[in-house]
C-alpha cells in the first residue's frame, strides 16, 4: 500500500488541489520517496479530520440540492446517485478535509493495476495482492532478464465500476497465462506459444455495459464533482432566517437589499434574532402606559403617547417592507426565496469584505505611481458596463467535493454519481477553507435591460413598470430564477423567466470568462489559479484567486491598482478573436480557443458561453444583428 504524506505547510498549500487531483476513486502517478519507479495508484481512501469554523449547514444543505439536482435531472432518477443519504445534512454528513501529519498517511493509495510488461520481449506478469507485488517487484522478466514496467490501463464504465487491466488467459486452458505477451502499445495480448489472440472482457461486471480501456492518468474516467461556497460565518443570521416563518426572515435580507429597511435597524433585528411581532410590541406599550400612570399623567396624554409610539414603531415599518417584498416576487414557492436571500448575503459579504478597494482608491494610488498621470478607471469601467467594481480581500471561500462519476459528467442514462467512502461514524464530504482575494464586477442593471431590449430578448412589455433603481433591482430578484441554473441541466426556456434567466446569465459568464483569461496576463498567474463567483440576480461576478499563493502574492490587488485600465480594454479586444474563427463564433460560440478554462475555474462546465454577447455577431442566414454588450 502506497501512501502520499505532506508535512504541514506542503499540506496547507495543496488540500485545494487535492479536492480536485487526490480524490478517492481516482487514479494518480506516485513516485517512491528517494526519487524510485513511479507507478499508477488508485486513491483508496483519507485520512481525514472535521473541517472546522465553518458554516456545515448551509453547505451540506447546498450539497444535497446539488445531488438532488443530479437525481432530478437524470433519466435514471434515484438510481443515479450511489452511497448517498436520501437528505444529506449535518445528522447524517461529516465535512472533512485531510489530515496534516508528518507520521499518518493523509491519502492513502495502492498500486493498480498488478500488471507488468517487458518492454524488449513484450512478456507480461499478473500479480494478484499486493504483498507478492512487493515481493517480487524488482524481479527481471522471467524470458529475457530485462526490466518490467507497469501497464497503466484500467477498464471503467459509466456506472462507476473500475479496476486495473489484467492478464487474460489462453483459450488453451494448459496454456493460460505463462505464455501471454503483449502485442503493440495498447492492450493487445497474445499467447506466445499458441499464437491465438487473448481478449480482455470488455463488459462491466455491475451493469454489463461495454467497457472503456484508457490509460489510468487519462482525466476522462474521473469527473469530481465540487463546489465553491462563500462562506456565511455569522450563525446569527441563519438562527434568524429559522426563526422566521413564512420566508419572512429572507424578506427583510431582500429589503434592506432594496433600500426599504436602513442598515442600523436591519442590524439590531439580525441581532436580536427575530422581528417584534405587533403583539409583542402592545404588551410592552401597555406596560408604558400603567408606568405613565403611576408617574401622574392623565389618560389623554398618555393616548398620545402611545400614538406617537406606534406612529414610530420600526416593526411596523419592517412588516410593511416585508410585505412590499412579497408583492414584488412571483415566485409559487417559498423554497425559492431562500436562494435569493442568500446570494444577497454572499454580496454583503463581499461589498463589506475586511480590505476593500474602490476605483476611486485605485485611480489616487495609480496617480501616484504614475508621476501625477491619474487613469480614467471609472471611466473605462462605466463604458464595459459596470456600475460598481472593487477589490474584495479577506473573502472566506469553501471549497468541496461531495463525489464523482466516470467516463461522463452530464446527468445521462446510464451515468452514476457516486458519493466518497465512509471514513467515521457518518457519511462524508470534503472540503477546505481559504480567505482569499478578488475583484466584484457588478453589472449596470439598466444597461444590461436596454440591451435585452435592444436584441428583442425582451420585449417592452416585459420591462419593470417602476424603472427607478429600487423597481429594477427587483426586477432582477425576480426575474432571474435561479432555480433554473443548475450544473447539470440546460436552463429551461420554456418561458419568458426561463428566456431571461439563459440571457443574463449567459452574459455574465461570458463577462467573467473574458476577464479570468485577460487577468492571467495581466496579474501573472496561471488563470487556472483564478476563479469565478457567480451572482446572477444582483447581476455581478467575483474572479478571485483559487489558491494561497496568488493571495499571498496580491497579484489581482496588484493588477487592479496599477492596471485596470489595461486589462478591461484588452479583455475586450479579446473577446473579439479566436483561432477557430470562423467556425466558433458562426457555431460553437465559444471553445477552448477563447473563451473556455479549466473546470477548477469554471463554476458552469463551460456552458452558456457566448462571445457574440460580448463582441457582438451577425448571422448570415438569418440576416440578424446580434448587439454585443461591448460592442462599440
Amino acid at each position: 500500500m502506497a501512501s502520499i504524506k505532506n508535512t504541514k505547510k506542503t499540506m496547507l498549500r495543496g488540500v485545494h488541489q487535492a479536492l480536485y487531483k487526490y480524490l478517492p476513486g481516482s487514479w494518480v502517478d506516485f513516485t517512491q520517496s528517494g526519487g524510485g519507479t513511479t507507478y499508477a495508484v488508485h486513491v483508496d481512501r483519507w485520512n481525514s479530520v472535521h473541517l472546522t469554523g465553518i458554516n456545515n449547514k448551509r453547505l451540506l444543505r447546498i450539497v444535497n440540492q446539488r445531488v438532488s439536482d443530479f437525481k432530478n435531472g437524470s433519466p435514471d432518477r434515484v438510481a443515479s446517485v450511489i452511497n448517498f443519504s436520501s437528505i444529506i445534512n449535518e445528522d447524517n454528513y461529516y465535512v472533512l478535509t485531510p489530515k496534516v501529519s508528518e507520521h499518518e498517511r493523509a491519502i492513502v493509495t495502492s498500486v493498480k493495476p498488478w500488471v507488468f510488461v517487458c518492454n524488449s520481449c513484450g512478456r507480461v506478469r499478473q500479480y494478484y495482492s499486493y504483498d507478492e507485488f512487493k515481493r517480487r517487484e524488482h524481479e527481471p522478466c522471467d524470458s529475457c532478464g530485462k526490466h518490467m514496467t507497469q501497464l497503466r490501463f484500467i477498464r471503467f464504465c459509466k456506472c462507476g465500476y473500475a479496476d486495473g487491466i489484467f492478464v487474460p488467459k489462453c483459450r488453451n486452458k494448459e496454456h493460460g497465462t505463462k505464455y501471454m505477451t503483449r502485442r503493440g502499445s495498447r492492450s493487445d495480448f497474445v499467447c506466445k506459444k499458441c499464437g491465438q489472440k487473448a481478449d480482455v472482457p470488455f463488459y462491466c461486471p455491475e451493469c454489463k455495459q461495454k467497457l472503456d480501456i484508457k490509460p489510468a492518468l487519462d482525466s476522462a474516467h474521473y469527473f469530481p464533482f465540487t463546489l465553491s461556497l462563500i462562506d456565511l460565518l455569522d450563525k446569527r443570521k441563519d438562527v434568524f432566517l429559522d426563526n422566521e416563518e413564512e420566508s419572512r426572515g429572507e424578506k427583510v435580507v431582500i429589503a434592506q437589499y432594496l433600500g426599504l429597511i436602513p442598515q442600523e435597524e436591519y442590524a439590531v433585528i439580525i441581532a436580536k434574532g427575530n422581528i417584534t411581532q405587533e403583539d409583542e410590541f402592545e404588551v410592552a406599550l401597555q406596560k408604558e402606559a400603567e408606568n405613565l400612570r403611576l408617574g401622574g399623567l392623565d389618560d389623554t396624554t398618555i393616548a398620545m403617547v402611545l400614538d406617537a409610539r406606534r406612529r414610530a414603531n420600526p416593526c411596523g415599518k419592517i412588516f410593511d417592507a416585508v410585505e412590499k417584498v412579497g408583492q414584488g416576487l412571483s415566485y409559487v414557492s417559498t423554497d425559492d426565496i431562500k436562494p435569493i436571500a442568500e446570494e444577497i448575503l454572499e454580496y454583503d459579504e463581499l461589498v463589506h469584505s475586511k480590505v476593500i478597494l474602490s476605483l476611486e482608491e485605485a485611480e489616487r494610488d495609480a496617480e501616484i505611481v504614475n508621476d501625477g498621470i491619474k487613469p480614467d478607471y471609472i471611466g473605462i469601467a462605466e463604458v464595459l458596463g459596470f456600475s460598481k467594481v472593487q477589490i474584495c480581500s479577506g473573502v472566506p471561500i469553501v471549497f468541496a467535493a461531495y463525489g464523482y462519476t466516470r467516463k461522463e459528467r452530464e446527468c445521462r442514462k446510464g451515468v452514476k454519481l457516486h458519493g466518497f467512502p465512509q471514513e467515521m461514524e457518518k457519511k462524508n464530504i470534503y472540503a477546505t477553507r481559504l480567505e482569499t482575494e478578488g475583484v466584484l464586477f457588478e453589472l449596470n442593471r439598466r444597461k444590461v435591460l436596454n440591451w435585452l431590449l435592444d436584441n428583442q430578448m425582451i420585449q417592452k412589455e416585459d420591462l419593470p413598470q417602476d424603472m427607478s433603481d429600487y423597481g429594477i433591482k427587483m426586477w432582477f430578484l425576480d426575474r432571474v430564477r435561479l432555480d433554473r441554473i443548475t450544473p447539470f441541466t440546460a436552463i429551461d426556456e420554456t418561458d419568458t423567466y426561463g428566456v431571461i434567466s439563459k440571457r443574463v446569465y449567459t452574459l455574465i459568464h461570458s463577462i467573467s470568462h473574458a476577464l479570468i483569461n485577460e487577468a492571467s496576463e495581466i496579474c501573472g498567474l496561471d488563470k487556472n489559479s483564478l476563479s469565478e463567483y457567480i451572482l446572477p440576480s444582483i447581476p455581478a461576478v467575483f474572479v478571485y484567486c483559487s489558491n494561497s499563493q496568488g493571495f499571498n502574492m496580491g497579484a489581482l490587488y496588484n493588477a487592479f491598482q496599477s492596471h485596470f485600465d489595461r486589462w478591461l480594454k484588452h479583455a475586450k479586444e479579446q473577446s473579439k478573436k479566436c483561432i477557430f474563427d470562423p467556425i466558433c463564433v458562426d457555431k460553437e460560440k465559444a471553445c477552448v480557443g477563447c473563451l473556455f478554462l479549466n473546470e477548477v475555474s469554471c463554476q458552469h462546465f463551460n456552458k452558456d458561453l457566448d462571445r457574440g454577447y460580448l463582441c457582438g455577431y451577425f448571422n448570415k442566414v438569418k440576416q440578424e444583428k446580434l448587439i454585443g454588450f461591448w460592442e462599440d
